[in-house]
């Protein structure tokens, strides 16, 4: 069985959903399938690897994240015709070279990667998944209300065309349409898809490998060069630096709690890259907190490095199904994390996590100071986090994901 996995942005990039299909991709390798991966602009790969060994640290935005949202990051939700064209090309070269397997196109959003798929179906009567990464259209309209742009209010109108007219293209399709959470499922039963067409399969990781990789707090604090401050609380956030990630609350609720404990021994440290780290890094400059606030920017395979923080927070106001969350239950850190109903399917208040409001910065400032004060509470959730995770490893999740596969090898030869 040949797997194809198509997405519209880069394997390597700094997206969980990027670090998604790079994990589905070593588990179907692990169980005797063929993957290829289909990415931006036609570029393909035929493996991806995790054991990265060379740690390399971004220390200034890269060129694509300058200040503000860019147009790019705008038109991430609209297929994009180059990138069209090229996956096009690329899979027809490829699917006529594969004459003697059996082959599934799984597509990983419902921009580019939906209309190659469709393409495909069309042209070569391949079977294919449709997986939806969280809430695409939530997202745009965060970003859109952030950005402030003249052609704001005409991606907007583009996007929900765009929106509905994929919509049209699954209702009308046997295609099985894979979501990581309730939420999500709802939200698309309410514009007329079936419910049996779409399956809830959450985000997971590899435990034993995460496991395996995770560096020792020393070890941790040496290689991002945070050494010497093991007597401080650490709080850290891993993730994209987008409106939606709501990071910008997260230094407001820390910056409260210099001011109304002005001895505190605490640090914030910020792994990730976007359009918002310039805005970001200009205002924690600005109100005169660089000393206790570090942004390292994007580092692959940020979960290694998990142990040099003691305090995770996830202050999100929109997800899918995070995986950053994930690992930070498997690495077994005291979580914070928002209130919203997809972070609530994976962990619970005051068992494995605080959840807080996102948009009560002082509630997520009073969350951290409990835990700042109270390493017991630490402890009790760390543990109960790392109960917990058992029920995100892939060889429980991506089991249902090859049932998926084969179901539709067994309805083709019907």
């Amino acid at each position: 069985m040949l797997i194809y996995l198509i997405m519209g942005g880069q394997v390597y990039g700094c997206g969980g959903w990027a670090k998604y299909v790079r994990e589905l991709s070593n588990y179907l390798v692990d169980c005797n399938c063929r993957v290829k991966i289909l990415c931006r602009m036609g570029k393909m790969y035929t493996s991806v690897n995790e054991n990265s060994t060379n740690f390399h640290f971004q220390t200034a935005s890269t060129p694509h994240f300058r200040r503000g949202i860019s147009f790019y990051a705008l038109m991430q939700h609209l297929p994009n015709p180059l990138s069209v064209f090229l996956g096009v090309i690329r899979l027809v070269k490829d699917i006529r070279s594969e004459d003697e397997c059996q082959k599934i196109l799984h597509a990983h959003d419902l921009s580019s990667s939906l209309l190659i798929a469709l393409l495909m179906r069309k042209f070569f009567k391949l079977p294919f998944v449709v997986q939806i990464h969280g809430f695409p259209l939530r997202e745009q309209q965060i970003k859109l209300a952030r950005a402030k742009s003249p052609l704001s209010n005409f991606i907007w109108f583009l996007t929900k065309v765009w929106h509905n007219v994929a919509i049209n293209f699954i209702r009308s399709s046997s295609a099985p349409v894979l979501v990581n959470n309730n939420e999500v499922k709802s939200f698309y039963e309410s514009y007329g898809i079936s419910s049996d067409k779409l399956k809830v399969i959450s985000s997971a990781i590899d435990l034993q490998k995460h496991e395996e990789r995770l560096l020792s707090a020393t070890d941790a604090e040496t290689c991002l060069r945070i050494k010497g401050l093991r007597k401080w609380v650490t709080i850290g956030y891993v993730g994209g630096l987008r409106p939606e990630k709501n990071v910008a609350a997260l230094i407001k609720a820390f910056r409260g709690l210099l001011e109304n404990n002005s001895e505190a021994r605490v640090r914030l440290v910020i792994i990730g890259d976007g359009p918002m780290r310039s805005l970001l890094k200009e205002t924690v400059k600005r109100q005169d907190l660089s000393r206790y606030v570090l942004f390292l920017g994007f580092i692959p395979d940020a979960y290694r490095f998990l142990n040099a923080i003691d305090i995770f927070v996830l202050p999100s106001l929109s997800e899918g199904s995070p995986l950053s969350l994930i690992e930070a239950m498997a690495a077994g850190k005291a979580i914070i994390a928002s209130d919203i109903p997809s972070i609530r399917e994976i962990v619970r208040h005051n068992k494995e996590a605080i959840l807080v409001d996102p948009l009560d910065v002082e509630a997520l400032k009073q969350a951290i100071l409990l835990l700042y004060n109270n390493p017991d509470l630490r402890t009790k959730l760390s543990r109960r986090a790392r109960e917990r995770i058992k029920l995100y490893d892939i060889k429980r999740v991506f089991e249902r994901i090859l049932k998926v596969y084969e179901e539709l090898i067994r309805q083709g030869a019907k």
